[in-house]
């Protein structure tokens, strides 16, 4: 029984995430801009890593943030084409891509 309640808590879990982490948050100033949407309409050169990243990987301190207006939680850069936003604090990776 414990089994299957801790089963259905890794599900729930698994399946809230992706949408946590595609929204992270809206620019404070505004209220409606996220931040995903700025940094597709503010695109940056390609950084330039070593691996592929991925959600809760840490960003490693050589690679320029770029911030957000109005917003100090997180902070983008782009990669192959696609803007990664990263929460500031903690540099791990909270979502890659559309």
């Amino acid at each position: 029984m414990n089994m299957i309640r801790s089963a259905a808590m890794v599900a729930a879990l698994v399946t809230a995430f992706p949408v946590w982490a595609q929204t992270p948050g809206k620019n404070a100033a505004d209220g409606d801009v996220r931040v995903f949407d700025y940094a597709l309409s503010h695109p940056v050169d390609n950084a330039r890593l070593t691996f592929l990243p991925s959600i809760g990987e840490s960003v490693p301190k050589s690679i320029d943030l770029h911030p957000f207006e109005g917003n100090s939680d997180y902070a983008y850069f782009y990669y192959a084409g696609q803007p990664v936003i990263v929460h500031l604090k903690t540099r791990s990776v909270v979502r890659v891509g559309h």
